[in-house]
Formats: structure tokens, C-alpha cells, sequence
């Protein structure tokens, strides 16, 4: 199942990515001024923010032969976007900054602003993540990777199952992102602005980054929780059916109450995963083509 999202997932972001950056491109050709050479850079910030992205999730399947298939696959949505978001940061540190020994400033906030739901989305990622570990951990086979379920007569197990044996690796690497997420937040917001006369450049520039932090991370937090749930759901109903098929005095639907939660397990990893596409589609502020007049209450001040 988890084979299955990955690659459900895989596609549409390389297709979002090579969608928005024509884009993004053509609007850059088109402006001029200070707008084109901050519309250069921030296109350049989010190619590098995919391609190392990208590069990290082929990299990690590929080099951690350390570790099951199905744990790679389980953590790889977060640890991939977990560089996507630590690119995004670093990035923050190639934009100009002031010199000289006057410098001038705006009077005005610098904190980006970015779609109010993508930090939510983010939050559901983490808080889904960390509920179907628990879960898993506690209705888990002693091996801590299947599921089991057991008649008078008969027992049926399958798996995988995201037991304590996955809770530690996913833990970890949901624990990254959010660390990651956090560290390249406070670096935008306290990237020096682009200077009076700029403000709207300036916060069109620093929304941009905003979501190019954001967006990865709520994809590696919803993906992370999609795969699991969806897993958790569809170990819970095969072995059900298994175990119904051997035994005729098993619980029968509606009223098997494991099924039914199995049931209730898959229907959440699908609006997880509804949620990561939705996540996946949210576009960056357009920023302006044309530079901005001076504005009117820049002051100077001290360095």
C-alpha cells in the first residue's frame, strides 16, 4: 500500500514541479527592474528546493540498503521533504543584504504571510502521523510489524503493519521535518528586507518563500500519515477476510467492529492523501513585474 502512494505521489510532483516553474519562468522574462532580479532568484530558490528534493528521495532508496524496503518507503516522504524545506532555508542566505555604514530600513513588519490552511495542513500531517503510530504500536503483533487476529480455532496475521517496529524510524524522521520546518520559518522572517521603495516586492518575495517551506513540509507530514493509515486499513481488512474465510463463526460485516475500524483506517489515509494533493497544488504569491516607486515612510537609520 505504501508502494502504492509513493507512486501515486511520485508523478504528480514532478509534473506540479516542471507546470509551475514554466510559469513562474515566463513571468520572470516578462518583468524588469529589481522585480525581474527577485523573480530570478526566488525561481532559482524553488528549482534547487525541488531538484534537492527529488535527489534526496531517489538517494534514500537507494543507499539505505540498511533498512527494509517498507521502512524506507515509510520514512522517505518525510526525510525527502525534509531536505526540500532545509534547501529552502539555506536559500534564504543567497538574497542581498544590506552594507555600507548607513543602511535604511522600512518602518514596517517583515513577517511573511502565506496561505492561513497550509501551516494547518501541516500540523494535520504531524498530529495524524503521530496518532496512527500510537495506534499501530498498540494493536500490533508482539513482532511489532504485523497484525493478528485470533478464533477459538483460527488465527489470521498480516503485514506489514506500522507497529513499534516502524514507530521509532517514522518518529524520527516525522521529528526532523517538523525541526526542519521550524528552523527555515524563523529564517525568512528574519531575512533582511529588500529596502525602502520595495515593500511590496518585498512581501510578495518573502510570501513565496513562506510557501516554498511550507508546501514540502505539509506534503511530507500528510504522505507520511496517509501511507500509514492507509497500510494500518488495508492489513486490518485482508486479515479479517482471511480469517472469515477459514472460520464461518467469525464476526460477520456490519458487525465486525475490527473491519469496521479497519474500514474507518483506510477512509482517513484517503483524505490524507486528498489533502496531500491539495497541499501539492498550492501556488506561490505572483510577484510584481514591475519595480515599486519609493515608498513615502522609509526612514534611515543607524547600522
Amino acid at each position: 500500500m505504501v508502494v502504492g502512494v509513493a507512486g501515486l505521489l511520485f508523478m504528480p510532483v514532478v509534473l506540479g514541479i516542471l507546470v509551475a516553474g514554466a510559469i513562474r519562468l515566463v513571468d520572470t522574462l516578462q518583468s524588469q527592474g529589481a522585480a525581474r532580479a527577485a523573480q530570478a532568484r526566488s525561481l532559482a530558490a524553488s528549482a534547487a528546493t525541488g531538484v534537492a528534493g527529488l535527489a534526496a528521495t531517489l538517494a534514500w532508496l537507494g543507499l539505505a540498503s540498511s533498512l527494509t524496503l517498507d521502512l524506507r518507503l515509510a520514512t522517505l516522504p518525510a526525510l525527502g521533504c525534509s531536505v526540500a524545506v532545509l534547501t529552502a532555508a539555506v536559500a534564504e542566505l543567497t538574497w542581498p543584504r544590506p552594507t555600507g555604514v548607513v543602511r535604511t530600513a522600512s518602518l514596517g513588519g517583515r513577517r511573511a504571510t502565506s496561505p492561513a490552511w497550509l501551516p494547518r495542513l501541516v500540523g494535520v500531517g504531524l498530529v495524524a502521523t503521530v496518532a496512527a503510530l500510537v495506534i499501530g504500536s498498540l494493536t500490533a503483533a508482539p513482532d511489532g510489524r504485523s497484525f493478528a487476529r485470533r478464533t477459538t480455532e483460527v488465527t489470521a496475521a498480516g503485514s506489514p503493519y506500522p507497529g513499534s517496529s516502524y514507530a521509532v524510524a517514522v518518529g524520527i524522521a516525522v521529528a526532523v521535518l517538523a525541526l526542519a520546518t521550524w528552523l527555515a520559518w524563523a529564517r525568512v522572517d528574519a531575512r533582511p528586507a529588500l529596502g525602502p521603495g520595495h515593500e511590496a516586492l518585498d512581501e510578495a518575495v518573502r510570501g513565496a518563500s513562506m510557501v516554498r517551506v511550507l508546501r514540502p513540509a505539509a506534503v511530507g507530514s500528510l504522505s507520511t500519515a496517509a501511507g500509514l493509515w492507509l497500510t494500518m486499513g488495508a492489513t486490518v481488512n485482508s486479515v479479517t477476510q482471511n480469517l472469515r474465510m477459514n472460520d464461518a463463526g467469525s464476526p460477520q460485516p456490519p458487525f465486525d467492529w475490527v473491519q469496521d475500524l479497519g474500514f474507518a483506517a483506510t477512509a482517513i489515509g484517503l483524505a490524507l492523501l486528498l489533502l496531500t494533493l491539495g497541499a501539492l497544488g498550492v501556488g506561490s504569491p505572483r510577484l510584481p513585474r514591475q519595480e515599486a516607486a519609493p515608498a513615502p515612510d522609509a526612514v534611515k537609520a543607524d547600522a
